[in-house]
């Protein structure tokens, strides 16, 4: 007749089993756990670490940016203020040789008015006599 387990082969079986799977389970599968859960808190620790200084340094570049921000404002102003006193020294200078320019017209326009007045007397008497002497000759007596 046939005869079922449990008989000594079975056993010897279930108890080799038994002892070649606490053999790999110390010397495989722990250490292999083990290994991962390092490997795992490893790469973990650095992905924190690289989350982090990622973190830092959106921190810094937004307070870069900040900066460069403040600094445009600050010169654009600066230049604002360059250009508006360049501006008055330009109306103050374009003032004074206006007023210089004014100054020295009037002064050449006297000067030929005398000159002009000084040249038309002269003149002015020889037209006359000019004048007397053609009525004279026209009309042989004096005007």
């Amino acid at each position: 007749m046939i005869k079922l387990p449990p008989d000594i082969t079975f056993v010897i079986q279930l108890l080799g089993f038994v002892v070649f799977w606490q053999l790999m389970r110390v010397l495989i599968f722990l250490p292999m756990q083990q290994a991962l859960k390092v490997r795992a808190e490893r790469t973990g620790g650095a992905r924190n670490r690289a989350e982090g200084l990622v973190a830092e340094a959106a921190t810094v570049d937004a307070s870069i940016d900040a900066g460069l921000a403040e600094a445009k404002k600050e010169g654009a102003l600066r230049a604002d203020e360059v250009r508006r006193r360049a501006e008055a020294e330009e109306h103050t200078i374009l003032a004074r040789y206006r007023d210089e320019a004014m100054a020295i017209l009037n002064r050449e326009r006297a000067q030929t008015d005398s000159q002009l007045s000084s040249a038309r007397a002269p003149l002015q008497s020889e037209a006359e006599r000019l004048a007397e002497n053609v009525v004279k000759r026209v009309l042989g007596r004096a005007a």
